[in-house]
């Protein structure tokens, strides 16, 4: 009885846990190159989109990163910003290709929350 009621109120804290845990996300870096990176490693297109599909079955986001942003954007950088209304995802974009800050909705970068 006792194992019993321990493991019903382990289940329900790692329930209560995964509720409160942040979305996951996906940090795509766009290089002035026309490469792009998903969590650091090189990637593609495919493989890019087939994590906004897990992403948006777990609502989660993509944190996004533009080398030289003061250029036109490469067709594939804007290839990655299609994928990301087509999955209806969050977007948070850096100016730092650390991830380290966020850019608000007036352009100005502030450290990142998380």
């Amino acid at each position: 009885m006792f194992r019993t009621i321990v493991a019903a109120l382990f289940s329900l804290v790692s329930l209560v846990s995964s509720a409160y845990a942040d979305p996951p996300n996906a940090k795509i870096s766009a290089l002035a190159s026309g490469a792009l990176l998903l969590n650091g490693k090189t990637a593609d297109l495919a493989s890019i989109e087939a994590e906004f599909k897990r992403l948006r079955t777990n609502n989660g986001e993509v944190w996004y990163y533009r080398e030289d942003p003061q250029t036109e954007p490469t067709p594939q950088a804007m290839a990655v910003i299609k994928l990301v209304i087509q999955y209806r995802l969050a977007i948070s974009f850096s100016s730092k290709p650390d991830f380290s800050d966020a850019v608000d909705d007036k352009g100005r970068s502030q450290p990142r929350k998380r």
